[in-house]
């Protein structure tokens, strides 16, 4: 959905601490409830300065982290310096008095294999890091002068506030800020959700006797206040040596008199509701929004009616609204839940993706939304189903798994501000009584005196154009008349059945009797099976100890590898057997049961992942429906449209991320750009569409793993089900192999592909590519990326302010690690950009060897970090098989290779890879005039034929 992202950036309502009523400083009486499979430590205790903390101790952790989440946001902006706290956000990286540097602190966290980041919400925002395990207290030390005493060196503000333009310019044509900014243009004024929150030149300008800077500084003075904020700290550490470190830290953090305002006017104005607005968005985008304004919602988040509201109304199963908009082929997907939360308030949304006669019928629509609406009022409240969501919620809280360190801290800040203490980690998961009179409350919100109603579509006639994103869209007072449904529709809505996938009872298996007797085992994959057809490899999980398992299955077909018309119409089968098996998977995947089937360029992979004890029972379904292949031509007309729409959008994502998609196709075989899919699917009939999936499986292979919570004979039982049903015909076709391209070493110049994007930024992209993919050509370029990257941002981003999007990025393609740099600007050409990068590497020549040992532990810390959950160790399992690194080694492999790394060895292969300027891919999003030194990419199979190639398996 458009405002699926912009609700979660927006998304903060907090349990305000006014000055009247601050907790006293000391230990929540209170333990904090958490799961009995979490072997985390927790404390919760209030500093003298009323600073909120949670500590979190998990001597198991590989990484340490820390987020601070001040209860100050968009919101609070002035008036007149709308974006302020988000320049302000920007302000705090650049240097405090005791690490005056700017950019030190960012050098520290990556020298040391950390990462940071912030954002800047309506009501807080959050500032969060993580870094190597030993590295805590002095990334903390660094993070708590922040909120102490930061700089705000004038010689920054320019920069910056270039920077957070750059950052307002980088998205004016993204759909979701388009959406948001026609959104504020009515709402009531007079609240602080209208007004504009990312900030650009001109909001930021400094005035007459009223320079920006100053006015950041008084922000700051007034608003960062100790008792608005809240701190987690998770670390190896016993907990009473994080609090030590967080007193020594934070306790200096001042507590201002100021009290944040919790009661706004109307988000929007009564008397301008119910209306009907209409966008045209830059993609080509159908849906349909009910916004129902609603007071804030997280003061019941004990009782979380509208969560329940919400299951019901967005339910995909039989019965559901999306089931009968989808057989009317009106509607491919429905959202439901609450956005744009402030302090005071929120929405309620229904959001429905249309199909082009789903815009032509939107007025019949609105009936049936309002009938399922009625249709809750009458019979919705139920005990029973408020209970299937109370068993489900429990069952995830009981069996979480771990998150990085950095999104736990960060998501844990914002929730210290939206739930009581005890409820900080379980606060998501509680159902706690069934409230028929409150959900009956809850619903009566959902009316048509109190809608804003929202269409974007590509056709609609706008009369206005949005102030900021310049965003074309009319508005209309009132909405379609709600007419009478007919009885045999009527008859196609009812409320979902009960749910038969909850599990009933969940275990977890027993390990093998050697384990039992306490023998050491080797706990890698093994292959349980091999024929000519099939390889499945096999581990039972006993690091987790969690009732889940996850199955991945790569399908190979010589007909889907062939061309780019069997690669197309791949991608379209499997999103025709994902929308067939969406009513009978979607109660699964409620019950923790999910599943993905995609298409790659030599044909499928599927995915089941949940609790193990259904799985089989989805497995037969998914597979029957692959092996039938049976489709109704509407169906098939409807979905091969909206995947050629979505390829078509593609190139209206991010510039930088369009540019960065191309390279697959220039270097990978097979593998093919958006265009050559377009223009071989637009030509498939649905005659020609049926013979390709009639022969698809002929001479087909497969390679699969069976990971979790399983026992081997359980899963060569459902390996032996895949063959038999999807593996049975051969006629002697072999897959087309998988083929790398490689720069040559000897090319005349560096190699130029232009890609022509819709965008006033210009992006500029240098693909630096390993010269093969040994272990030690591997650790070679992920040790210099990781020395490059905090130097190339602050030199191209902070200092000569070339764009918001600066970066050194990882590129791997198979087992072949490659390099990113990345540079997207508002303001400087190809050429300038160019030439900065170019001049960037070759100053960085002589500074490899400054904070080398430092940066190489960093790595091999990195590369040998267990997985966190069983999630991320069946991903680890999976990426070897599907990399050729059958013995499940190559992590351990690179950081033996990186321990090797010499400051000789490194300069050696950096003055051959990164010095080399002839074996160099350059990506552009326009065509410039100083080409004559490149080999412009014209034909892309004429560029393949002078590649090097090396054939993988």
């Amino acid at each position: 959905m458009l405002l699926t992202a912009l609700a979660f950036a927006l998304a903060s309502s907090l349990l305000l601490a006014q000055q009247e009523d601050l907790p006293k400083a000391g230990y929540s009486p209170l333990a904090i409830v958490k799961s009995e499979n979490d072997k985390r430590d927790y404390r919760y205790l209030i500093l003298e300065n009323q600073l909120r903390v949670l500590l979190i101790s998990d001597p198991t952790t590989e990484k340490a982290a820390a987020a601070l989440d001040i209860q100050v946001g968009a919101n609070q902006n002035p008036v007149d310096r709308t974006g302020l706290a988000h320049f302000l956000e920007h302000m705090l990286f650049l240097g405090t008095e005791k690490y005056p540097q700017a950019g030190e602190y960012q050098e520290f966290i990556s020298q040391h294999g950390g990462r940071y980041n912030a954002f800047t919400a309506a009501e807080n925002t959050n500032y969060f890091f993580e870094i190597d395990k030993d590295q805590l207290a002095p990334a903390l030390d660094r993070f708590s002068q922040f909120f102490v005493a930061p700089l705000f060196s004038a010689e920054y503000v320019e920069r910056e506030r270039n920077a957070v333009h750059s950052e307002y310019m980088a998205k004016l044509k993204d759909d979701a800020r388009r959406e948001w900014d026609v959104y504020r243009e009515l709402m009531n004024p007079a609240h602080p959700g209208a007004k504009f929150s990312v900030g650009n030149l001109t909001t930021l300008a400094d005035r007459e006797n009223n320079p920006v800077r100053d006015d950041m500084i008084r922000f700051y003075e007034q608003h960062y206040s100790s008792h608005l904020m809240s701190l987690v700290v998770l670390g190896p550490e016993p907990l009473n040596n994080l609090e030590a470190m967080v007193r020594d830290r934070f306790s200096s953090v001042a507590k201002r008199d100021i009290n944040i305002e919790a009661a706004y006017p109307p988000l929007f104005d009564p008397s301008g509701l119910p209306a009907s607005l209409e966008i045209k968005p830059e993609k080509e985008l159908r849906q349909l929004t009910f916004n129902f304004p609603i007071p804030n919602p997280d003061q019941f988040y004990r009782k979380k009616p509208y969560a329940y509201i919400a299951h019901l109304l967005g339910h995909e199963g039989r019965g559901s609204l999306l089931s009968l908009l989808k057989r009317l082929g009106w509607a491919e997907g429905v959202y439901a839940g609450t956005s744009l939360h402030s302090r005071s308030d929120a929405v309620f949304q229904l959001s429905i993706q249309l199909t082009p006669q789903g815009v032509r019928a939107r007025d019949q629509i609105v009936s049936l939304v309002f009938h399922s609406i009625e249709q809750l009022k009458v019979r919705g409240a139920s005990s029973w189903r408020y209970g299937e969501l109370q068993q489900l919620a429990d069952l995830d809280f009981h069996y979480q798994e771990k998150r990085a360190p950095m999104e736990t801290v960060s998501a844990f800040a914002q929730k210290m501000g939206q739930y009581e203490p005890r409820d900080i980690l379980r606060g998501d998961y509680i159902y706690a009584d069934f409230d028929a009179n409150l959900i009956e409350k809850s619903l009566s919100f959902l009316n048509s005196q109190n809608l804003l109603l929202v269409l974007v579509a590509p056709d609609v006639e706008p009369y206005r154009v949005s102030k900021l994103y310049s965003a074309p869209f009319s508005l209309r007072a009132q909405i379609p008349e709600i007419l009478e449904l007919k009885p045999t529709v009527r008859q196609e809505l009812f409320l979902p059945e009960k749910n038969l996938f909850i599990p009933k009872r969940l275990s977890v298996k027993a390990g093998s009797m050697l384990e039992q007797r306490g023998v050491v085992q080797d706990v890698r994959p093994k292959i349980i099976y091999r024929n000519s057809n099939m390889r499945v490899w096999f581990s039972q999980d006993r690091e987790f100890k969690q009732p889940r398992a996850q199955i991945n299955l790569r399908i190979k077909s010589p007909l889907v590898a062939a061309n780019a018309e069997g690669a197309a119409q791949a991608q379209l089968f499997a999103a025709l057997i994902v929308d067939q098996l969406n009513e009978f998977a979607y109660p699964a995947s409620l019950a923790g049961i999910d599943f993905t089937l995609t298409a790659n360029g030599r044909g499928y992979d599927l995915g089941i992942f949940g609790y193990s004890g259904r799985q089989g029972m989805l497995m037969n379904k998914i597979i029957t429906a692959i092996n039938a292949g049976r489709f109704k031509e509407e169906r098939f007309l409807l979905l091969k449209e909206n995947l050629l729409r979505s390829w078509r959008n593609k190139n209206k994502d991010m510039p930088y991320q369009v540019l960065a998609q191309q390279i697959a196709a220039l270097q990978l075989e097979p593998s093919w750009s958006n265009a050559e899919l377009i223009d071989a699917l637009e030509r498939k009939s649905y005659e020609q569409f049926n013979q390709f999936v009639t022969r698809q499986l002929i001479d087909a292979t497969a390679d699969g793993l069976f990971y979790g919570n399983y026992f081997r004979a359980e899963a060569l039982k459902l390996a032996v089900l895949v063959e038999h049903e999807l593996l049975n015909r051969r006629a002697g076709r072999e897959v087309s192999p998988v083929v790398q391209l490689m720069l040559p070493e000897d090319s005349a110049k560096p190699w130029l592909y232009t890609h022509s994007l819709d965008h006033s930024d210009r992006v500029v992209e240098l693909f630096i590519q390993s010269p093969s993919a040994s272990a030690v050509d591997a650790a070679h370029m992920m040790l210099i990326r990781q020395l490059l990257q905090p130097a190339f941002y602050h030199q191209l981003r902070t200092e000569k302010q070339l764009g918001y999007i600066v970066g050194v990025l990882p590129a791997p393609l198979l087992d072949l690690e490659n390099s990113l740099f990345v540079v997207q600007s508002p303001s400087s050409n190809e050429v300038e950009i160019m030439a900065q990068i170019d001049l960037f590497l070759d100053e960085q020549a002589s500074m490899l060897a400054d904070n080398f040992a430092m940066n190489q532990q960093s790595l091999i810390k990195k590369l040998q970090e267990p997985a966190r959950s069983l999630k991320e160790q069946s991903e680890r399992y999976w990426a070897s098989i599907t990399t050729y690194d059958e013995t499940f080694m190559r992590r351990d492999l690179l950081a033996e290779a990186v321990a090797a790394i010499t400051v000789d060895s490194l300069n050696e292969f950096y003055a051959r890879v990164f010095l080399n300027k002839n074996r160099r891919l350059w990506l552009t999003s326009i065509v410039f005039d100083q080409r004559d030194n490149f080999s412009e990419i014209q034909s892309l199979p004429a560029y393949k034929k002078q590649m090097n190639r090396t054939v993988m398996p």
